[in-house]
């Protein structure tokens, strides 16, 4: 223990402790500080990168000046120390002065573990550059291999900026940017719920708008697939009016991420109009790479026949160009994509897809399903076809999808089946161009590559001059891939309109 006589004249903030801390036995001896320092490393779990030295009181400082780096430092190390050495004057005063000393904190532990819980197997590969930008050019450096604990406790340390919030808050906004939609949503909430309380959502507000243009990006892979997704729904059951939704992502090389953009309701030629302006925002902002722009609709079954692969790509044009033409377009199922309970069979049958695309290099003939308008019977027929044939991947229906309201027929089946490929005319799928295009796509040869054929038959359509209809102007086809989900489980809160 040290003598009374041990006078220490400096002044700074951490000295009231290290005095305290001198009259604590166990930390007399170096032994003893440095047992102490495994134990709080221990409890913390990383590290506490605390100086050694020889002097007591040199010593202490380090071990003071390390904790107090942490926001969770001091009271680890109060803890450990009640633990050791519980119950003496000594231990009485070091409580005082890091009650003191510890400001309240701005969420409880136990909301900063279920923050980590949620963020628990996310991967963003460019955390720590994340850390800088939030942080700022001052902040302490973290070593490589970071986590989201690490870098979260480290700005928990750092001052926030003039708007008030805190950094941490500003570095969840930014993983959320990144976040698959329902994570994303989980995380603005949790967010939300610290920024209300501070009595900080006005500001919080104004930075998640900012948070997207600041957000690290990455050139990506030449010629690899981006996505630019429109979910389309009506607004209301008795309506003209429409609501269209959109996601775009560029690089897929860190997973599928797409970034939402603010919702539009409109008229149907209205919506048409919406489409083809962010159509043309993705081919101006995306000129620079050398990317394979896809374009899909997500639609539920009383949309799904709509000619979206006809509408223009272009918001202005003398000559407009059809979409389907410049574009591999396709249809997704809104229906199959919020009903989970039939997600394990689609997912078993899009594994199926592509592991005959790998095995075969071409989709037989008996992974495709031809399909028969009809009732009950017909339906039941169906039903008990695909439970027991596991390796149809796709499904040419015998009539186009009813405009009207959704009834159980041969697309519901589908769907339920986890069929992930449909295909069908959208005017009259009993034509034999139709059957011997769908052919041609379906069992050629790299049938990967299908919706880039389909874009040359509508391609050839579009040149046609015969008075007989061109097939690729009415063909749709209905490729839905499961590991690419944009729906919420739990929908936050509605984006803003324009």
């Amino acid at each position: 223990m040290a003598e009374d006589g041990d006078v220490i004249p400096a002044r700074g903030p951490l000295w009231p402790l290290v005095r305290a801390l001198l009259r604590v036995g166990c930390l007399a001896d170096l032994s003893g500080r440095n047992l102490i320092v495994r134990i709080v490393s221990d409890e913390l779990g990383h590290p506490l990168l605390a100086e050694e030295h020889a002097h007591c009181a040199a010593h202490l400082f380090s071990i003071v000046e390390a904790c107090h780096h942490r926001p969770d430092g001091l009271s680890t190390l109060l803890f450990v120390l009640d633990q050791v050495e519980p119950g003496t004057k000594a231990m009485a005063e070091v409580r005082r002065i890091i009650m003191e000393m510890s400001a309240l904190e701005a969420w409880s532990p136990q909301e900063r573990r279920r923050l980590f819980s949620m963020l628990s197997g996310f991967v963003v590969p460019d955390i720590a550059q994340i850390y800088r930008l939030v942080a700022g050019p001052h902040a302490p450096e973290l070593h490589a291999q970071t986590t989201y604990a690490e870098v979260f406790l480290a700005l928990e340390t750092l001052n926030a900026g003039p708007d008030g919030v805190p950094k941490p808050l500003i570095f969840v906004e930014h993983l959320a940017v990144h976040a698959r939609p329902d994570l994303r949503a989980e995380l603005r909430r949790w967010v939300d719920a610290q920024a209300m309380r501070m009595g900080l959502l006005p500001e919080l507000k104004i930075i998640r708008g900012s948070v997207g243009s600041q957000a690290p990006s990455d050139p990506g892979t030449p010629g690899s697939p981006a996505y630019i997704v429109f979910q389309l729904q009506r607004e209301g059951p008795a309506t003209e009016l429409y609501r269209l939704s959109h996601w775009r992502q560029r690089d897929l090389s860190g997973g599928w991420y797409p970034r939402r953009g603010s919702d539009f309701v409109g008229k149907l030629d209205e919506i048409k109009h919406r489409v083809a302006a962010l159509v043309e925002g993705v081919e101006i902002d995306w000129a620079p790479y050398d990317s394979d722009i896809r374009v899909e609709f997500i639609l539920p079954r009383e949309l799904l026949n709509l000619d979206v692969d006809q509408w223009q790509w272009e918001a202005e044009s003398d000559f407009p160009e059809p979409m389907g033409c410049h574009f591999p377009v396709c249809v997704r199922s809104l229906d199959r994509m919020v009903a989970r309970k039939w997600h394990r069979q689609w997912y078993i049958r899009w594994k199926q897809l592509k592991n005959q695309l790998r095995d075969r290099g071409v989709l037989t003939p008996d992974a495709g399903f031809w399909s028969k308008p009809g009732g009950e019977p017909n339906l039941r027929r169906m039903t008990s076809y695909f439970e027991q044939t596991s390796g149809v991947v796709a499904q040419v229906l015998g009539a186009p999808p009813p405009a009207g309201p959704p009834s159980f027929d041969e697309v519901a089946v589908g769907l339920r089946a986890g069929i992930p490929v449909m295909v069908w005319h959208r005017k009259d799928c009993g034509l034999e161009d139709f059957v011997a295009t769908v052919k041609e796509l379906l069992h050629a040869e790299d049938p990967g590559l299908l919706l880039d054929r389909l874009r040359l038959v509508r391609t050839n359509a579009f040149a046609s001059e015969t008075e007989q209809p061109h097939v690729g102007s009415h063909l749709a086809v209905l490729w839905d891939d499961p590991e690419r989900v944009v729906v919420p489980d739990r929908p936050g809160p509605p984006e803003e309109v324009d």
